[in-house]
């Protein structure tokens, strides 16, 4: 259990604590939107689910047409002193899950590279992006942990299934040595009949010569 806790301590600890974040364009809810974005390893419901928690702490979550998700008036002391008007998307993307993120400070304001809160929307999407990256990492762990677990009940099982034969061996090999032992003694008992039987031959073969000189002797005296 220690190993295995190491084992996961170290796994975590090289996580990467950080992403890149860069700026860009994407379409949400059918319009195009000026933003940032940066892709994470894991799959699109696991960002989802945790990117609905994280917006939690800014306000109210409502989920919008093709799969968008926005908050109206996000609060963002970090960011912002005021209310911010966040869109966003998540996507697949050559096998990585990219999440895009619009933030409107102000009327035609949006944050972007070259923006003065550029730097603290890229922290702030990199601290959601470490969330992601350590409960990637706790899901591998917990899968690793379950295999571990799977493969010591099949052995367990199978060391139960080794016993449960053993059993039966040795119940086998007693009824053997029991069949063994009756057909010893059957067979010592053959022996010593036939021993017997080759006695009786030979005292009938003898009573027989006998029996056939008193017939002639017999006979020679009736004529």
């Amino acid at each position: 259990m220690k190993s295995l806790l190491l084992g996961i301590f170290i796994f975590i600890a090289y996580v990467p604590l950080s992403a890149q974040v860069f700026s860009g364009l994407a379409e949400i809810d059918k319009a195009k939107k000026e933003g940032f974005y940066t892709y994470l390893n894991t799959e699109e419901k696991n960002v989802t689910n945790a990117w609905k928690e994280y917006l939690k702490k800014t306000g109210t979550v409502d989920a919008g047409r093709a799969g968008s998700i926005h908050v109206d008036q996000a609060r963002i002391s970090s960011i912002s002193d005021n209310p911010i008007n966040l869109l966003s998307i998540i996507t697949e993307e050559k096998n990585k899950i990219k999440l895009f993120v619009s933030m409107r400070v102000g009327p035609d304001n949006y944050i972007q590279t070259g923006h003065e809160k550029f730097k603290e929307a890229s922290q702030w999407l990199e601290e959601f992006a470490q969330i992601i990256n350590l409960q990637e990492s706790l899901r591998k762990e917990e899968s690793k942990l379950a295999e571990l677990k799977s493969a010591q009940f099949k052995n367990q099982r199978y060391a139960e299934r080794l016993v449960r034969e053993l059993d039966s061996n040795k119940r086998q090999t007693e009824l053997l040595t029991k069949k063994l032992e009756e057909t010893r003694i059957e067979k010592e008992k053959i022996l010593a009949n036939q021993e017997q039987n080759k006695l009786d031959q030979k005292a009938n073969e003898l009573a027989l010569e006998q029996q056939i000189k008193q017939v002639q002797s017999a006979k020679s005296k009736v004529k």
